[in-house]
């Protein structure tokens, strides 16, 4: 095992728009003694993981960037996965981050010396790093969601989950089960189902699916964006307070009310079959659940050599999936669209802070933070995207916010005046006491499960408010919040 030897200013674990951006913000800062620590071989987080046919943005691309750097010449209104690894490529030239970036080397653990104040992270190539703070920015969409499903270890097709796509798949002629109806499928199922001989897509809730604006700019506009940074910045403005009204639907059960009857009445435009009418058509109240923004999947799914499977899954056997009413769906082909785990927040390394106690022992509740980015025990330690902070506005607003707070945190060690700075356990117990009273009166918890909450119940993922409430809790940075140490 090498050491490196020094202690770095920042260590950052990710490279997607949470490690980049913390990245830039440090070098402007004037702090360029950081590394970012990346698994996999290139930078963009989820874009660069997910290469399924069809991936793009469900938030607009003009509010899907940062705000210092906006001048990109976006090709759509909802970037597709190139658009965005290209914006990605435009960043990491134009601010040099790239030499900071190991690709190839994900953490395998990280102990904190409260002697010193150091972070000690050892990687699975087996580099020995330090670092006065540790800043997680691997996000909620990391670790794919995979069912278990009796009998796959005798399925003779192909399986696979749609963040681990084959490019060399080919669906012509394949008779293809995709399980789940998310946002994923809503995306490749579109781009597969004309080729396939046959498509059983396994719905377990139908989501409530809204249209989407896809057609690209044209030359004209897109000549006036690059012109006029002022347009840019007012489309912007646009964009964010629309989505901003969308957290009105866990405050206004008429407005709740209102986006349930369109989405259905979305549906019964989309769909000419009655009974798979019936079949997607939610029942739930709208907001409980993700929404899904595609102006094609529902169309795809209304395909004639398309079933939508309701029932739920008993078992594989080797060529069929068979269902708990006894009915065998024959199948050559899995795809699984079932999303990820994010309420399994950094469960991808071990994580060991004060008195030896783990990360994953502190949550064995569910994870919790402080603004959801700092937890008690686990002194400069900050998280990018942790718990709780997933707002109705793009989240690189939400990133961008947290960023601004890390920064003053990492400036105040080094400037060495501080060894540790700890989030006092009472800041963080009231904090989150306040946030799940809030989180039981919106939608999220009207009585269905999602990928929001634990198996428990405790909603794990979300803000309790409009994007802008994140920003007025977290713009000032207040010492008396934390326990420090000199």
């Amino acid at each position: 095992m090498t050491a490196a030897s020094g202690v770095r200013q920042a260590l950052i674990i990710g490279a997607g728009f949470g490690g980049v951006g913390m990245a830039i913000r440090l070098k402007r800062a004037g702090i360029d003694d950081f590394i970012i620590l990346e698994r996999a071989d290139g930078a963009g987080g989820v874009w660069h993981a997910n290469r399924y046919p069809g991936a793009a943005c469900d938030v607009e691309s003009h509010l899907y960037s940062y705000s210092f750097e906006t001048n990109f010449d976006w090709e759509r209104p909802h970037g597709t996965r190139s658009e965005i690894l290209r914006y990605f490529d435009h960043c990491l030239r134009k601010y040099a981050i790239a030499p900071h970036i190991r690709f190839n080397t994900p953490v395998e653990a990280a102990t904190f010396d409260e002697d010193q104040g150091i972070w000690t992270v050892q990687t699975k190539t087996g580099e020995t790093l330090r670092a006065r703070a540790l800043i997680s920015a691997i996000g909620l969409f990391n670790t794919p969601a995979i069912p278990k499903l009796a009998g796959i270890e005798q399925f003779e097709g192909e399986a696979f989950h749609s963040a681990a796509w084959d490019e060399d798949f080919d669906p012509r002629g394949r008779r293809i089960a995709v399980i789940g109806t998310g946002c994923s499928a809503a995306q490749f199922v579109p781009e597969i189902v004309e080729r396939a001989a046959r498509l059983a897509v396994f719905q377990r809730t139908p989501a409530f699916v809204g249209p989407k604006a896809e057609a690209a700019f044209t030359p004209a506009q897109r000549r006036l964006y690059r012109l006029l940074p002022i347009l840019r910045r007012f489309d912007r403005l646009s964009i964010f307070r629309r989505y901003e009204q969308l957290f009105r639907i866990h405050e206004d059960p008429a407005f709740r009310a209102a986006r349930g009857e369109d989405a259905r009445a979305f549906v019964a435009a989309q769909v000419s079959n009655p009974y798979k009418r019936q079949q997607l058509t939610p029942t739930y109240d709208a907001g409980c659940k993700r929404g899904v923004r595609s102006g094609h999947f529902l169309k795809a799914l209304d395909r004639d050599h398309v079933d939508v499977v309701t029932t739920p899954i008993a078992r594989v056997h080797a060529d069929a999936i068979q269902t708990t009413d006894g009915v065998r769906h024959p199948v050559d082909t899995i795809i699984y669209g079932t999303g990820f785990t994010p309420s399994d927040y950094l469960s991808t390394f071990r994580l060991q802070g004060l008195g030896g106690i783990t990360l994953s022992e502190a949550w064995k509740e569910g994870p919790e933070a402080y603004l959801g980015m700092t937890v008690n025990g686990f002194p400069n330690f900050f998280m990018i995207y942790g718990p709780n902070t997933n707002a109705p506005a793009s989240i690189i607003y939400i990133i961008e916010c947290q960023i601004d707070y890390i920064l003053k945190c990492v400036q105040a060690l080094a400037r060495g005046k501080l060894r540790q700075m700890n989030v006092a356990a009472e800041t963080q117990t009231t904090f989150n006491v306040d946030l799940q009273k809030q989180l039981r009166s919106t939608a999220w918890a009207s009585g269905c499960m999602s990928y929001f909450m634990t198996a428990a119940g405790k909603i794990v993922t979300q803000w309790p408010g409009a994007s802008r409430s994140y920003w007025l809790r977290t713009r000032r940075l207040n010492m008396k919040d934390y326990q420090t140490t000199r």
